[in-house]
């Protein structure tokens, strides 16, 4: 596999220079199908958040369209807890822990179903912490593919049919085809402060960047791999300054 670096190089300073807001009356979104299947069982969503309500389902990212299987999301329920739900051969398997503040965070969502540990094949992260206290509904099987990665609609900010829209900004957003990472693999904790840092690994095939740093451009592909989405109900003017704090 190709390593695949950002197009802001690891000699150029980094900086985040602009969010990206959903709004929930608006259903907005990005989209895209890939053209073909890669790993459906191993990859990482690393996003930093910025919710601005409680009491509405708000999906960061899925695949899928419920009710076809497979299905995956993970999203904010309507009491910003974390939620991650893969629904694959009429079995749900979802985990659920407590609830986030409305300033920015950094989310990992790390998914490997080939690990023979079971706690192992979802490893979820908030600004660095791996999250261990779960209220859950079955456990993802081994080696089970969740449909991440096959040929059916990635959405990023909207679950579809359910339209469980995001409601507040989101950047930083990569997804990494074929890998379960970590958080310091896209940020640090700087003098007790936890900030995004450049990432500089390689994406996968069907992995992506979203800097949502080009307003002409929303849905671009800063990772060299043109897995571009498309922008449903979203304008330039949903691009924003406000960001997570960042290592420059």
């Amino acid at each position: 596999m190709a390593i695949i670096l950002p197009s802001n190089s690891a000699s150029a300073s980094f900086e985040i220079t602009n969010s990206l807001q959903f709004d929930r009356a608006d259903s907005a979104k990005l989209t895209r199908t890939p053209s073909s299947a890669t790993n459906q069982k191993t990859y990482t969503l690393s996003s930093w958040v910025k919710t601005f309500t409680s009491n509405a389902n708000k999906s960061i990212f899925s695949c899928g369209q419920w009710p076809s299987e497979p299905y995956s999301v993970l999203q904010f329920d309507g009491t910003s807890t974390l939620r991650t739900t893969f629904r694959v051969s009429a079995v749900s398997y979802v985990y659920v822990n407590g609830a986030l503040g409305h300033d920015w965070n950094h989310i990992v969502w790390a998914v490997d179903t080939t690990d023979s540990t079971q706690d192992n094949r979802l490893k979820l992260y908030v600004n660095g912490t791996l999250l261990t206290s779960f209220v859950f509904v079955n456990k993802l099987a081994q080696n089970i593919d969740t449909g991440v990665n096959a040929t059916h609609i990635h959405s990023i900010g909207n679950l579809p049919a359910l339209n469980y829209v995001m409601d507040g900004l989101m950047t930083e957003m990569h997804f990494i085809d074929g890998s379960q990472l970590a958080p310091t693999d896209f940020a640090v904790d700087d003098s007790g402060t936890w900030k995004a840092k450049q990432y500089t690994g390689s994406y996968g095939t069907n992995g992506f960047y979203m800097r949502f740093s080009d307003s002409s451009d929303i849905g671009k592909d800063s990772s060299g791999n043109g897995n571009h989405f498309t922008p449903v109900n979203l304008a330039s003017s949903d691009v924003k300054t406000d960001v997570p704090p960042f290592v420059s």
